[in-house]
């Protein structure tokens, strides 16, 4: 087999990192001849050793719609289908040149249908006609709370109902597979209507760089010095890049929570202009009234990522949204605990695999009068309606907030500090910098998270956890799993076209299946 992986680019982030970790599963496999990773020029955050045992392929046309150059209107390019038709010729082109035969080749597409580049779903189509097995994986959905992505790839394709988006974006075909990185995705999935036999579950393989991670006391000695913190810092690591589902005036709150001597560290600023505006507002708050935060620490030229793990006391994550969830397993790799908010949705198959989160938070808990809390609420219900009313209509569940967005507070005596638009938030953390008082209800109220936050875990935890993320998340599962979908998207044998057939819209089935924070679709001026 041979393997052409595709995204829109490969900066540093997300997608990047899983590409990496499956071109190094691959390296030792004997049914892999080659491996070839293509996208648009954005190719900056593969690793070393990921250029030298892959070929690297550029095609313009794959890079996201609102950075690239077109001498077409781009909703014009989805329409009449000439961006596709194009790009699928490229393709196909770029694997002749390399002696690759369309039958023996596996086309794995990642986040076709996320709406980054509204013309690949029609070149998987082309590219499925032509005789090349496709592996669609799915790590994030445009329907889970990005109404600007999902009224884009609407408006583009001309669909006037969500029915008619959703069969291109999700198509049946025999040369067509599904995967997912949770089996609650792969469920969604399979309610949609893709067989069940068509849908492989791909969880991310986790493994550290190959670099060797430092002492602790050579790592926490480098960060100090790069960024002139006290000898008795201690790192609380927030490993990602600071978009908006990151949740960071949680993040803020946090490090309000576990005071001095922690220091939190938010390492990767935001590349797009939307979420860049965002993260800049939130280093401004942290200006005012966080003294102990410190942005872009993966920025700094003298300090690379295994000396920030290797730093870190404690590795925490406040995101209210995660495709996979990398952050609940790489630290225990490295010795470090994991304090974070819990996703359901994610850490059930974690859980399911016998890891011990003993640190997951359902809420933080925001005290307010009657009157505050009421506002608050209404804002929640507000945000929630204002992200889809110009982009979606006619869907029951828009209008009546599902049981997951109801206020969990108990007496009305608080609300999640999440469901709080940003706006609120901010006030809060202005008010817990001002107000003793308050901050001592707050840090009472969350008396469990203020302690996991500031205390080491036990040895036991953490090689109880390190063993099972080695042994059920590592490179040698991901190769195994990796083959297998190969192998059935590459034969199409006995594998049915469709499965059950259901009513509801791709939009429906996946609102439902997630709770709403206003932070994910919060527009900035």
């Amino acid at each position: 087999m041979k393997i052409l992986i595709v995204h829109c680019h490969f900066e540093r982030g997300g997608v990047t990192q899983v590409v990496d970790n499956h071109v190094h599963c691959l390296q030792a496999s004997d049914e892999i001849d080659e491996v070839a990773l293509v996208s648009g020029p954005r190719q900056s955050g593969l690793q070393e050793t990921t250029r030298s045992s892959a070929s690297i392929w550029r095609i313009a046309s794959l890079e996201y719609d609102s950075l690239r150059d077109t001498s077409l209107n781009v909703d014009e390019q989805a329409q009449n289908d000439k961006q596709a038709q194009h790009t699928a010729r490229e393709i196909d082109e770029r694997c002749r040149q390399a002696g690759w035969t369309r039958q023996e080749t596996v086309v794995h597409w990642h986040n076709h249908s996320l709406g980054k580049n509204a013309a690949s779903p029609l070149v998987i189509k082309h590219l499925a006609d032509l005789g090349y097995s496709c592996l669609l994986q799915i790590h994030d959905f445009a329907e889970d709370q990005r109404p600007q992505n999902w009224a884009y790839l609407k408006q583009s394709y001309g669909c006037e109902q969500a029915s008619e988006l959703d069969a291109i974006l999700y198509p049946h075909g025999d040369r067509l597979s599904y995967a997912t990185l949770t089996t609650g995705d792969a469920e969604t999935l399979v309610q949609f209507g893709i067989h069940r036999s068509r849908v492989d579950v791909l969880p991310n393989s986790v493994r550290l760089p190959t670099d060797e991670l430092p002492e602790f006391e050579v790592a926490t000695h480098k960060v100090r010095r790069a960024f002139n913190l006290p000898a008795d810092f201690r790192w609380m690591l927030y490993p990602v890049r600071g978009i908006r589902r990151k949740n960071l005036g949680e993040f803020l709150l946090m490090c309000q929570l576990a005071g001095r001597p922690t220091i939190g560290a938010m390492t990767l600023m935001p590349d797009t202009p939307m979420e860049k505006k965002s993260y800049e507002r939130w280093q401004a708050v942290a200006e005012r009234c966080v003294e102990n935060v410190v942005f872009n620490a993966a920025h700094h030229e003298d300090i690379q990522f295994v000396d920030n793990l290797s730093a870190a006391s404690v590795v925490v994550s406040s995101s209210v949204a995660e495709g996979f969830g990398m952050v609940f397993l790489e630290p225990w790799l490295a010795s470090r605990s994991v304090v974070a908010r819990n996703l359901p949705g994610v850490t059930g198959d974690f859980i399911n695999h016998g890891m011990r989160l003993e640190h997951l938070y359902n809420v933080v808990q925001i005290p307010g009068s009657p009157s505050w809390l009421t506002e608050a609420n209404r804002q929640f219900q507000n945000a929630k309606t204002n992200a889809w009313k110009d982009v979606r209509r006619n869907v029951e569940s828009a209008q009546s907030p599902s049981a997951s967005d109801q206020s969990s507070s108990g007496a009305n005596e608080w609300i999640d500090f999440a469901r709080l638009t940003p706006a609120m938030q901010i006030e809060v953390l202005e008010r817990f910098n001002t107000d003793s008082e308050f901050a001592k209800e707050v840090r009472d109220r969350n008396a469990a998270l203020c302690d996991a936050l500031v205390t080491d875990a036990r040895p036991e935890i953490i090689d109880y956890n390190r063993n099972i993320v080695a042994a059920n998340f590592g490179p040698e599962n991901q190769k195994q799993q990796l083959l297998n979908a190969y192998r059935k998207a590459i034969s199409n044998e006995s594998i049915p076209g469709t499965g059950v057939q259901n009513d509801q819209t791709m939009l429906e089935l996946v609102e439902n299946s997630r709770p709403f924070y206003p932070c994910r679709v919060e527009q900035l001026d």
